[in-house]
């Protein structure tokens, strides 16, 4: 995971970068909006995590190191957002 704030929020800066560069602005834009809403507060996180599960939701653009990279900021908004660990889904069914 992540050692401190700061290098979380450029994970998060260097990825939105790279989906630009690779020519996904509108990723780009929707991770760093997801930034913008950050307040210091529980909401602010779930604002992140949100733009965060909509990126996710087209990972077809994404390389497999951006998935990587997507999937570990992923899990630390989640625990902030949870104080808990994300887990994988399971079927009861």
């Amino acid at each position: 995971m992540y050692k401190s704030n700061d290098e979380f929020f450029q994970s998060v800066y260097d990825l939105a970068g790279s989906l630009k560069r690779n020519g996904h602005e509108r990723e780009a834009d929707v991770l760093n909006n997801g930034m913008a809403a950050l307040n210091g507060l529980t909401d602010g996180w779930a604002m992140l995590l949100d733009a965060v599960r909509e990126v996710e939701d087209n990972t077809a653009v994404l390389t497999a190191s951006e998935k990587e990279v997507l999937r570990t900021i992923h899990d630390a908004v989640y625990q902030a957002v949870y104080r808990r660990k994300r887990r994988g889904w399971w079927r009861f069914w």
